[in-house]
């Protein structure tokens, strides 16, 4: 079916009334008074719409060119850009067709990416680096906790619970047990600490294990709904990688506890054929999106500059999805 635009449309149907009103007169007149009145204006009423048709034939061509080569490439041209701007350096790529100026616009987005991608894998060495840094720095923090401060906490409860025998009056028995008390919630912080800055269930256990207890210390001590779920069938991946991902997930519960005010929490952990997925999602306030990575740390979001940036050292695609009211949700695919 052809559609014609409404100005050609009116056109047609203007020489259609003007022919119908002719033949109708025809048949109404004598043939010698019928051609008295079609006098030249008549003809030249009937001739003018037919004259309009080759410039309007020539705008809607025009107009269908411009849509299919100019303004169809650029649409196409900038959702590849916002990809680009999110580290999808391969939509870029392919190909939008349209005029060679368009074309010639893409080539200079695609050897700009090329150098970005460049100078991020320079950055990403550094990035590395940091990382692994910060680990040991908190592997030694850890061995220090447990080794001194946990032990020396450990020995103050001891000798209060000694004095407990010796004193003998009810005031002091009760300064003693609230002594007592705060040693043990202090041990207990200490060893959730500890847990923290090193992960034992990682090492020993895996993570599902790891992201299992690290969802139940979470809820515990934040009165907040955990849910934690595991599809598929579990398979080890390399130390570095069950790290990121640790990390990644505590740092996103971190977030949920601190600004989301929400109620409820999800940390889930997928194991595919060819894809590891962790999702981490909450019912809270949400937040306004930012247009691009780079705007995380501009709009106070460090935890997520600091997430994205251990997901880019694993090689993996991270997807943050919010909006005011609606919750957060965080993707990280391997």
């Amino acid at each position: 079916m052809i559609i014609l635009p409404m100005t050609l449309l009116s056109v047609v149907i203007a020489i259609g009334s003007v022919a119908i009103h002719q033949q109708t007169m025809r048949a109404q007149l004598p043939e010698e008074t019928w051609k008295t009145a079609a006098n030249p204006a008549l003809e030249l009423t009937l001739v003018a719409p037919l004259a309009l048709i080759p410039p309007l034939l020539f705008a809607v061509g025009a107009l269908w060119f411009a849509n299919k080569q100019i303004i169809r490439p650029l649409q196409d041209l900038e959702t590849k850009a916002a990809a680009l701007a999110w580290g999808d350096f391969e939509a870029i790529k392919e190909s939008v067709g349209g005029i060679s100026e368009v074309r010639h616009l893409q080539l200079e987005l695609t050897e700009m990416s090329r150098k970005v991608q460049a100078a991020q894998e320079g950055l990403r060495g550094y990035i590395g680096a940091i990382t692994f840094a910060q680990e040991e720095e908190r592997n030694r923090l850890a061995r220090e906790l447990h080794d001194d401060t946990l032990q020396a906490v450990i020995a103050l409860k001891q000798r209060v619970q000694l004095a407990q025998r010796s004193v003998k009056t009810q005031s002091g028995h009760q300064a003693l047990y609230e002594l007592e008390t705060l040693a043990e919630q202090t041990i207990e912080n200490l060893r959730r600490l500890t847990r923290a800055l090193r992960p034992i269930y990682l090492e020993d256990l895996g993570l599902v294990t790891a992201l299992e207890m690290l969802a139940r210390e979470t809820s515990q001590s934040n009165h907040l709904e955990i849910d934690f779920q595991k599809h598929g069938q579990e398979k080890r991946l390399s130390h570095e990688v069950e790290l990121a991902l640790y990390r990644i997930a505590q740092e996103a519960l971190n977030n949920v506890v601190r600004h989301s005010q929400a109620q409820r929490a999800g940390l889930q952990l997928s194991f595919g054929e060819k894809e590891t997925k962790l999702e981490v999602s909450d019912n809270g306030i949400g937040f306004d999106m930012p247009k691009s990575p780079t705007d995380f740390a501009p709009s106070g979001h460090f935890g997520l500059l600091g997430i994205r940036e251990r997901a880019d050292l694993i090689g993996a695609c991270l997807e943050v999805e919010s909006a005011p009211g609606k919750g957060t949700r965080l993707k990280v695919r391997l």
